[in-house]
Parts: C-alpha cells; sequence; structure tokens
C-alpha cells in the first residue's frame, strides 16, 4: 500500500543541499562484534560515521568520535564482505545490521557496501535485523528476501518535513521513509517503525499524526525509544530553530507521560507497542 494521504505531512518543502562529504576507507579487523542489544547476538556496521547528522544522535558519543566531523568525514570498511565470508562459517545468531551508524546512508548508494554484505550473510542461516532511516534500503528488498527470518525497522520521528529537515538534515524526507516502510510490507518482510528518540517537544496531535501515517503503511509494530540527552544538544537544537525552548528536555514527567499516551494510542490504533533498549 502506498501513501497518498497528504494530511498526515505538515509541509511537504525541504531544501536539498549538497553536503560535502570526505570519505575514506577503514580497513577491518573483525566483521561481525558482539552485540548485547535485546533480540541481537552480533552487530555489523559497514560505515563509521554518518552522513545523516542527527542533531540528536549519542553514537558519536558512544564511539567516542568528535561529533564535528561526524557527519562530514566517513569512513567505510572495504574489507567486509571478505571477512563476513570467513567469519559467518562459525559465527551464529542474529545480525544486527546498523547498530551505531545506518548502513543505508547516501555513500551506500555509490558503494554498495551493504549490500555486498548482505550477499554474504544471505548464503548463510544467520536472521539479521536492519534498522535505517533510508529509502535506499528499498533497493535491497530481493535481496532481503533471500536471508534468513529478515526484519527491517525504518526510523520516522515526525511528519513535519520541515522540522525533520532541521534535526535530520542528511536523512530522506518522512514521505519517502514511510513510503519505504509500505513497501517492506508489501515485501512481507517483517517490519517496524521506530520512534527513535520520541520528540519530547511533539505535542500529542503531532504524536497521533505520526502513529497514523505508520498505520496506513500497512506497518503494525511501533518501537520507541526515548531521548538521550548529550552534550551541546540544547545550544544545537535551538541554533537549528527546531524549537524555541529546551526547558522539556529535561522534563522526565513530560517525557513519562508522552510515553504513556504513545503506548495509548498504539492500542486504540491497534498497533503493537515494545520500547527498545
Amino acid at each position: 500500500m502506498i501513501i497518498r494521504d497528504l494530511d498526515f505531512f505538515i509541509s511537504d518543502a525541504r531544501p536539498e543541499e549538497p553536503v560535502k562529504v570526505k570519505a575514506f576507507d577503514v580497513k577491518a579487523r573483525m566483521g561481525l562484534t558482539p552485540s548485547s542489544l535485546p533480540g541481537l547476538n552480533l552487530a555489523l556496521n559497514p560505515y563509521m560515521g554518518c552522513e545523516h547528522g542527527c542533531l540528536y544522535c549519542f553514537a558519536p558519543d558512544v564511539v567516542k568520535r568528535p561529533r564535528e566531523t561526524w557527519s562530514s568525514e566517513v569512513g567505510y570498511r572495504s574489507n567486509l564482505p571478505v571477512l563476513l565470508n570467513h567469519e559467518l562459517r562459525t559465527k551464529r545468531g542474529v545480525i544486527g545490521v546498523g547498530t551505531v551508524t545506518d548502513p543505508y546512508q547516501p555513500l551506500e548508494k555509490m558503494l554498495l557496501l551493504t549490500r555486498k554484505c548482505l550477499m554474504e550473510i544471505s548464503r548463510h542461516d544467520n536472521p539479521i535485523s536492519i534498522l535505517t532511516k533510508s529509502d535506499l534500503v528499498t533497493r535491497d528488498l530481493e535481496l532481503i528476501c533471500s536471508t534468513a527470518r529478515p526484519e527491517i525497522g525504518i526510523t520516522v520521528t515526525t511528519t513535519d518535513e520541515m522540522l525533520a529537515a532541521k534535526l535530520e538534515p542528511g536523512a530522506p524526507s518522512p514521505r519517502r521513509r514511510f513510503e519505504a516502510l509500505s513497501q517492506v510490507v508489501k515485501a512481507n518482510i517483517e517490519a517496524y517503525a521506530m520512534i527513535g528518540p520520541v520528540l519530547p517537544f511533539l505535542e500529542d496531535r503531532d504524536l497521533t499524526l505520526l502513529l497514523e501515517a505508520i498505520k496506513a503503511t500497512g506497518c503494525t509494530r511501533v518501537m520507541v525509544d526515548r531521548l538521550r540527552l548529550r552534550p551541546g544538544l540544547e545550544q544545537a537544537l535551538l541554533e537549528s530553530k527546531a524549537v524555541r525552548t529546551t526547558s522539556c528536555l529535561t522534563d522526565h514527567a513530560h517525557m513519562g507521560g508522552q510515553a504513556r499516551f504513545v503506548r495509548e494510542e498504539c492500542i486504540r490504533l491497534g498497533l503493537r507497542f515494545e520500547t527498545a533498549f
């Protein structure tokens, strides 16, 4: 089912500005690393850094990379397919693809690195769980279907195109992500929408619109994650003009109320509610 109800989207305008990215090859010593994330045994991250440049991203702090160059200098692990060819002979379990950085960020369109990794995985029986903000994942749906028990999650945080452009400047628009989610469902792949994070400055109506847009794709599963504060986040949000005040970022009672509201709306709409991590 393709979304055609434009009422879900507050604005369809999104600035398309070319972003200069310095890409460099990084030789990985290991392809699959252990993962402690729920439901995952192994992690695969073809890229180091992420062109999406989401203001709320906590990954740079986790891997101790400078935030200033996180989205402008991106490494790609070109030797991953070769490593996977050897490691998959002995490593078993569910592989999380994109646990730190997006496996379908813009560089992937040219490098096909994630696709090459999936080709190696498809020769084995490891289940995969892909998480992305990009509609580029639809390019590989046929290949993904050939893997064991695949799952795809697509992150959506708002239906407001202009807000998304400020918060997630290098990511595809919400409209494109909803279209991609619809295609994943149509391909009979286990799908979920990741609301990660739940933005504390959204009103109840905004959250309802978001959940209704998810339901319209045919997806019946919603996973939510909380906003993690990081140094400089408040200033970055103010400078982006995405918000006028950041007082809600530390209002835990408000954020708890949001989570309850999302859960209740999921029940009303017949969506399965899950919490992430």
